[in-house]
């Protein structure tokens, strides 16, 4: 999903799109089976991993400006930011009700999924001419294209520290994500994301999206995997609870990761999440306000586990 304008830019933040209705997670219910969960899969800490959207990338411009800058280089008539952007609102959310999780079953890959929302977009917008058919191509390649540049994309602050103090406490470390293949093709090498980053689990490839555990056991077999390569070949399969997620959606990222028995830190940069976060039950102590909390979180866990 499209992540928030980052913290660190000077640019109106964005809040992130919420594309589709997911099931509510109860968070008492959760938090006891998490409990029972991490008391029988315990054992030290051995994974970190992260959401990527809005937790280790972030947007450095707002979005509807990147989508109205493409229809305006071709000097055709666009309406102001924020209607391109409440219009892709609306065709995010229709394009991903008809064709869910970047159309991974139904399309041959997410760049079809995009023509398809990109052109939603601009007819909401009321951009006519941008959808001209010799015209549209050339406005889809832009804005596309755009989304592949360091002009729109920001790494988080403090997301690459986190991640190289996890490697220095011989931790692996991946991504669990409910994105496609472009954003660890592309994205995270453009911003030098990709040095500390042992694997990635991906909605698309596990054929899920978070909440669903499927994308939370993909990255789970990876990380055995990942542990066995660089510990030993006899290194256990990491558990649940020798896992640690850190996400800023509090049911795809937080309560999900919970559900299965991992450690979570919910990463609310804005503090616009306390209040719901504390009525599912969620301790204070796990919402972090910077990336740079993380570090600390992994050493408590470790320590713990002495």
């Amino acid at each position: 999903a499209p992540p928030r304008v980052c913290c660190a830019s000077s640019a109106a933040k964005e809040c992130r799109v919420v594309s589709s209705s997911l099931p509510t997670l109860r968070g008492v219910t959760i938090m006891k089976h998490a409990a029972a969960a991490a008391a029988r899969d315990g054992g030290a800490l051995r994974c970190l991993t992260f959401e990527i959207t809005s937790t280790l990338v972030c947007m450095s411009v707002p979005l509807g400006r990147v989508y109205g800058e493409a229809v305006r280089h071709y000097k055709l008539p666009c309406p102001d930011d924020d209607t391109m952007k409440a219009a892709f609102k609306s065709a995010y959310g229709k394009t991903n009700a008809e064709l869910p999780n970047f159309g991974a079953a139904s399309l041959a890959n997410e760049r079809e999924w995009w023509r398809a929302m990109i052109r939603s977009t601009l007819d909401q917008a009321g951009c006519t001419e941008a959808l001209d058919d010799e015209t549209f191509p050339l406005v889809f390649q832009r804005i596309y294209s755009s989304f592949a540049s360091p002009d729109v994309w920001a790494p988080c602050p403090e997301g690459a520290s986190a991640m190289r103090h996890a490697k220095e406490r011989g931790l692996v470390v991946g991504v669990c994500s409910n994105v496609y293949p472009r954003y660890v093709d592309q994205n995270l090498p453009l911003l030098g994301l990709h040095r500390d980053l042992d694997f990635a689990a991906t909605s698309y490839e596990a054929g899920a999206l978070k909440p669903s555990r499927d994308v939370f056991d993909a990255a789970a077999r990876k990380a055995s995997h990942v542990s066995r390569l660089l510990h030993g070949r006899t290194q256990p399969d990491v558990a649940p609870g020798q896992v640690l997620h850190v996400g800023d959606d509090l049911e795809k990222d937080y309560l999900a990761a919970r559900a299965v028995g991992m450690h979570a830190l919910l990463f609310d940069p804005d503090g616009k999440a306390a209040d719901a976060a504390a009525e599912r039950g969620v301790p204070a102590s796990d919402v972090i306000r910077s990336l740079a909390e993380v570090p600390s979180r992994i050493d408590e866990l470790l320590g713990a586990a002495v």
